[in-house]
């Protein structure tokens, strides 16, 4: 009995790893995407590669990159929309701030404000994910 407790906890906690992972791959992937075809359309000649579009442009990758983050989120953990998808973004947030005070970028207010509006975009990404998942029957 005891050894039966222990193997279900063993094999939920290996699922709810491989079900982050698999979060944390399609935000990558996602991410991916959109960098790409950025990256063609200002290799095109589409848009412009100044600095003020190109933080601009990428500020707006980064709220769909959250959002569709938050939304994978929730789907996969079927439960707690708000809450799994501002989980996701904030260890992805955390890890860049980490990564920023490493590599000594200045920090300022904008940075802040970027990962609030992530965080946000990811919670309402998450809201919306749990809606889209059809619910048991009882």
């Amino acid at each position: 009995m005891k050894k039966d407790k222990q193997n279900k906890k063993t094999s939920n906690s290996k699922n709810r790893i491989q079900k982050t992972f698999y979060v944390y791959l399609v935000f990558a992937l996602i991410l991916a995407i959109f960098s790409f075809i950025y990256a063609i359309l200002i290799y095109t000649g589409k848009f412009s590669s100044s600095s003020k579009s190109f933080h601009t442009i990428t500020f707006f990758i980064g709220v769909f990159s959250f959002f569709f983050l938050g939304m994978v989120a929730s789907i996969v953990a079927k439960k707690n929309g708000l809450l799994e998808g501002f989980i996701a973004a904030l260890i992805i947030i955390l890890i860049v701030l980490l990564v920023n005070l490493v590599v000594k970028v200045e920090m300022n207010g904008k940075i802040f404000i970027k990962g609030f509006i992530y965080v946000l975009s990811s919670s309402l990404g998450g809201v919306i994910g749990i809606n889209l998942v059809p619910k048991k029957s009882e």
